[in-house]
């Protein structure tokens, strides 16, 4: 079995910082700005609309995932899947693959291949396969979290340069040494862009909501990455997720994701069980 742990993608990820609104707010000084009531009752409106898995008791979850390898060899060359992807497809369906999520910092993803002798050529397809797979669900995960678990909507005015924007909403920001967020929420409350800069890196997201009877999950986000260094391309992602419910909490059921202009991949959740 090779097992793959990414550590602290939940609270602190290296590039998104779900922390960042608590961390940040304390390097300010209080804002002097006379609305600073009407934005803490602002907030907690917000925060009544959002399901969050903080307040619910989920600690995490452990998945059976069955990726859609014929979805990837489409979307990597064009639509279309040849002999040799056939026979790809065929050997990457006999890996096991399974997820396992802490909300509160940690992903392991256990990938178990086959037992029986493979050629070179097929050993490293799989090692090319489980690097995607890891990379994938370690960025899923990274962005996902603190919108499930409602981070995103600080608990306080305090120490946010928190403004009224032109339709009604709010747009927050807060900056302390390299790194900078910025939220802007439209007058229904929905969180429309957060957007985060650390060491010179942007990252661009874009999220989508869906209702559900315990408030609003996150259901879509487009990501964009401009890394610091501005030779490097930049980089995009469109996530959709659909849930599952399991002992009242909302799991991800099934994953598409879109590295746009390279790969695609679905992936199914399954036999999922909760840690509460």
């Amino acid at each position: 079995m090779q097992r793959r742990t990414f550590l602290g993608p939940a609270r602190c990820a290296a590039f998104l910082v779900a922390c960042s609104f608590i961390a940040l707010a304390a390097a300010q000084s209080p804002p002097s700005s006379p609305t600073s009531s009407d934005n803490n009752a602002w907030l907690a409106q917000a925060a009544k609309m959002y399901y969050s898995s903080a307040k619910t008791g989920l600690k995490g979850f452990d998945c059976g995932l069955q990726p859609d390898w014929r979805v990837f060899f489409a979307s990597r060359d064009g639509g279309t899947v040849s002999a040799s992807d056939v026979t790809a497809v065929s050997l990457l369906n006999s890996v096991k693959v399974a997820v396992h999520t802490r909300m509160d910092g940690g992903t392991i993803v256990d990938w178990n291949p086959p037992t029986q002798q493979l050629e070179p050529a097929q050993s490293t397809l799989l090692d090319q396969m489980h690097g995607a797979v890891n990379q994938m669900v370690q960025g899923f995960v990274q962005f996902w979290t603190p919108f499930i678990e409602s981070q995103v909507v600080p608990d306080s005015a305090d120490g946010l340069d928190m403004t009224a924007t032109a339709d009604g909403g709010r747009q927050i920001h807060v900056a302390a040494g390299q790194v900078e967020v910025t939220e802007t929420f439209d007058s229904g409350h929905i969180l429309r862009q957060y957007n985060v800069t650390m060491s010179g890196t942007k990252i661009l997201l874009t999220p989508t909501y869906a209702a559900s009877d315990h408030g609003l999950l996150v259901s879509q986000f487009h990501a964009f990455v401009q890394p610091s260094d501005n030779s490097q391309k930049p980089q995009e992602m469109n996530v959709a997720v659909t849930y599952q419910w399991i002992e009242g909490f909302p799991l991800p059921g099934e994953l598409h994701m879109e590295v746009v202009s390279v790969a695609g991949l679905n992936f199914a959740f399954q036999n999922c069980t909760v840690q509460h």
